[in-house]
């Protein structure tokens, strides 16, 4: 899926949330005589249809069948953050719950004739309040942008107050590494299964499961169970690196002598293609959830967006000139430091926080981050960033 079809306009997320809450049940909350809480229950029984994620689905395209409208793909990412970790990807087997009151209704009947719409019941808690004179937990800073960003963080859409970075959005993350990528990488060279059809090794495209003849990195022995990162080279950054884009991870399952390895796919992010090169996979190691506001961060810019949204928002990738030496860590925050008008002149304005966006990858180089939340639509190449956020260590 390319970046053009997931760029929405933030005018358009916000209708969507508002749309979201205004069609919220009614609140009914009961004191508790026992203690200074309350219980909010939210007699919520609508309907819910479900959809069983076949090959080839797409939120968009679920968007596109189930609501009619393919940019309303962010309102069924965000009720489904428990099972979709990126919304660039969802995968066979899993299932997607749309609202009913806002599925069209030949949609509608046809799920419920199969069986695939369920009742939804909902409480929770009621929101805490914090007394008069008494301090709340957030750290009040000097600076008006600083501020701002540590109350986006609270509300991030998709996520709770304190997110920890999930497993997949790591994995799939573009990276900057040298120009040219890693010395020495292997690369994929011929498909075990044959196929039918004669193709060109540029046609041929690969699925989960598909098995493939690999050559491995330089000063590699094959050993059956290693696993190995395949990646296509992305954009040079001038003066930085090459963005390497991960495509999928593959386990080597045999070896004949005389032959290259056998590897089968395990997980795609991407077209996984011949003579894409090849690279040891490290399991990922994800930090304790949770992040601390901080003051006067590390400073940098926004280097490159991945796929070239034409608006980028919640789930793309951006790379951010920070890196490693800087101190960054996966888990960390930048806000988005928007200080122009929107106007075609060099006019400035009062810096305001647009949009926040959270650590998955960082190299010597640079720093990839992904977008959790988003106050302006003006996230763009050379936009200033800041460090508001570090993870808990």
């Amino acid at each position: 899926m390319t970046g053009n079809i997931f760029a929405i306009s933030f005018g358009a997320t916000i209708a969507l949330s508002l749309a979201s809450a205004s069609a919220s049940a009614q609140v009914i909350t009961v004191p508790d005589t026992t203690t200074r809480d309350t219980v909010v229950a939210q007699a919520d029984t609508a309907k819910e249809v479900t959809h069983t994620v076949k090959k080839g689905d797409t939120l968009w395209d679920l968007a596109q069948y189930y609501l009619k409208d393919p940019f309303r793909w962010p309102e069924i990412f965000r009720r489904n953050t428990d099972v979709v970790e990126n919304p660039h990807w969802i995968y066979p087997g899993e299932i997607i719950r749309i609202w009913g009151d806002q599925v069209r209704p030949d949609a509608f009947a046809r799920a419920d004739s199969a069986g695939n719409v369920v009742a939804h019941v909902l409480t929770r808690p009621a929101p805490q309040t914090t007394p008069q004179g008494v301090p709340s937990d957030l750290t009040v800073f000097a600076s008006p942008l600083s501020r701002a960003a540590a109350e986006m963080g609270a509300t991030a859409i998709g996520r709770t107050a304190n997110p920890g970075v999930r497993r997949g959005e790591v994995e799939a993350a573009p990276y900057v590494e040298r120009r040219g990528g890693p010395a020495g990488a292997g690369k994929l060279v011929a498909s075990v299964d044959r196929f039918g059809i004669q193709s060109t090794n540029l046609e041929t495209r690969f699925q989960l499961n598909d098995r493939i003849y690999v050559q491995l990195p330089r000063g590699h022995v094959p050993r059956e169970g290693d696993r190995y990162l395949s990646y296509q080279m992305g954009d040079q950054i001038a003066g930085v690196g090459q963005v390497l884009v991960p495509t999928g991870i593959l386990r080597i399952e045999s070896i004949t002598s005389g032959q290259p390895p056998q590897a089968r796919i395990l997980r795609q992010f991407g077209e996984i293609r011949l003579d894409q090169r090849l690279i040891p996979f490290s399991d990922v190691i994800l930090p304790p959830a949770g992040i601390s506001p901080i003051a006067g961060g590390t400073s940098g810019k926004v280097l490159y967006v991945h796929n070239e949204p034409v608006l980028p928002s919640i789930g793309h990738y951006v790379v951010l000139s920070p890196n490693a030496r800087t101190g960054v860590e996966v888990g960390d925050q930048f806000s988005f430091i928007d200080a122009s008008t929107g106007r075609r002149n060099d006019a400035s304005a009062p810096p305001v926080s647009a949009g926040i966006a959270q650590v998955v990858r960082v190299t010597p180089y640079a720093t990839t981050a992904i977008i959790v939340s988003q106050a302006q639509p003006t996230i763009r190449e050379g936009m200033p960033v800041r460090l508001t956020g570090k993870t808990h260590n």
